[in-house]
């Protein structure tokens, strides 16, 4: 029985050697930098598998919301022993959106599917908290015109361009600038994006 034992501990510790590790690289937009490491003995199980990193690792602390905050990269190809990736979307941290939604506030959460420039479907998803709760007609004005904003916003941009404008914060602002004029706003997050993806 103990000699068993043995001989399926060398066994897995066998095929553990035979693993090895593949540098995560991602793509363009993120200058290629390499983001992680994903192990595997054969590299054709790497394909189609989502890799999440944080937001800080990709562009540093730029905003509150990316502490905790994910981009996740899905590996598309592993050619010489790298796994290249493209984005399939993001999300922040429920926590620090748990923090905004206090009381005496109104909140709208708003959901929206866009057609980038270059012709990708992506899912948008945003959060509107006011300086203090507003009446059911300004919530539906600024519901509105927060549609609005989003997609006009998004529809003017390439895929690539919308996830880096969406990081360093100007897609929220844009949107923001439009929202607030409805009424006082005290913050908009584009909380979660989300890409379509087609697969063969």
């Amino acid at each position: 029985m103990f000699m068993k034992k043995r001989r399926a501990s060398k066994k897995s510790v066998d095929k553990w050697k035979a693993k090895k590790w593949y540098p995560v690289i991602a793509p363009p937009v993120f200058e290629n930098k390499v983001v992680g490491e994903v192990i595997s003995g054969d590299p054709a199980n790497l394909q189609n598998r989502i890799v999440p990193v944080p937001v800080v690792d990709i562009i540093g602390r730029s905003k509150p919301e990316w502490d905790y905050s994910n981009i996740k990269f899905r590996i598309k190809e592993v050619k010489e022993d790298k796994a290249y990736t493209d984005v399939i979307g993001f999300e922040v941290a429920f926590s620090f959106l748990r923090a905004l939604a206090k009381r005496r506030r109104s909140v709208i959460h708003e959901v929206v599917d866009v057609k980038t420039k270059d012709g990708r479907k992506v899912r948008i998803k945003a959060l509107l908290v006011t300086h203090k709760k507003v009446s059911a007609i300004v919530k539906k004005n600024l519901r509105k015109e927060l549609v609005e904003r989003l997609k006009e916003f998004a529809s003017s941009k390439d895929y690539y361009a919308l996830i880096k404008e969406t990081l360093n914060g100007k897609y929220a602002s844009h949107v923001f600038k439009h929202v607030n004029k409805i009424n006082p706003v005290q913050h908009l997050v584009i909380k979660k994006m989300e890409l379509f993806e087609e697969f063969t």
